[in-house]
């Protein structure tokens, strides 16, 4: 399955947030006093984002701190690569925007119970990004990633990590944006669990099989041959489905090659 789009939604990202360094630098040049940031970052108070409504998307996509950007966009890329061996390229967009919508509804949310807990406009696409790991994490818990020092390592626990470190790091600052988090994390679970019972997509009606005369026979060793091939081959298939080809020793690789050619 293609990548395209998660290279378009990574491009947005840095598209927006060069644009958004190349205005900063216009405007300060010029002495205008205006700050363009106030008009992509979500308002803390829900009467002032209604009156900017763009901004319940343009946050999602706007970063201004270098660190900020690098991190978001570093894990959406390594779980959006997962997410789409196990998902449609629309799977993607969906998960992705519900995600930023959710997170900016509980930062909305919290905010209008708890004044206190935000003084500045949410920004980043962290809801987002955490709706996508969350999705896949959801759907394939047991996929494995090699990573650097480390060595093969199920998602599942990268997961449980970054929640770790994220509540040991709640303090009180920027509270808003960690609640905004739990709103895109639940937006990812919620989203992989109605695409297993297909509450976003209609199950199309399976047709019954049809079966043809073979052209020719073949004798009863040769037919067994090939079902025990078929088998052979679909073992290794599932292993890559679940945990990556990479996770293939060179013998496997060889072997799935073979039988690939072979069927």
């Amino acid at each position: 399955m293609g990548k395209s789009i998660l290279v378009r939604f990574v491009l947005i990202n840095v598209a927006v947030f060069i644009a958004v360094h190349i205005a900063a630098l216009c405007i300060s040049v010029a002495e205008i006093d205006l700050s363009l940031i106030r008009w992509l970052e979500l308002p803390p108070v829900f009467m002032d984002a209604l009156t900017l409504p763009w901004t319940f998307i343009t946050y999602m996509f706007t970063h201004y701190d270098i660190w900020h950007i690098l991190f978001n966009l570093l894990w959406l890329y390594c779980f959006g690569l997962v997410f789409l061996d196990h998902f449609s390229e629309r799977d993607f967009i969906i998960a992705y925007f519900s995600g930023g919508i959710a997170g900016a509804i509980f930062y909305l949310s919290a905010n209008a119970i708890f004044p206190q807990i935000a003084s500045n406009g949410l920004l980043g696409a962290s809801a987002a990004v955490l709706s996508i790991a969350a999705a896949t994490v959801t759907r394939a818990p047991n996929y494995h990633i090699n990573l650097i020092l480390i060595g093969m390592v199920k998602i599942k626990w990268i997961a449980v990590a970054c929640i770790a470190i994220a509540l040991l790091t709640v303090g009180t600052h920027n509270i808003g944006g960690h609640i905004a988090h739990i709103g895109g994390i639940a937006a990812g679970i919620i989203f992989a669990i109605g695409c297993k019972y297909g509450w976003w997509h209609k199950q199309t009606r399976k047709r019954k099989a049809v079966i043809l005369k073979p052209l020719h026979r073949q004798s009863v060793s040769e037919a067994s041959a090939r079902e025990e091939a078929e088998k052979e081959l679909d073992k290794l298939l599932i292993k890559v489905k679940q945990s990556g080809y990479n996770s293939l020793s060179e013998k496997e690789k060889q072997k799935l090659s073979d039988l690939s050619k072979k069927i």
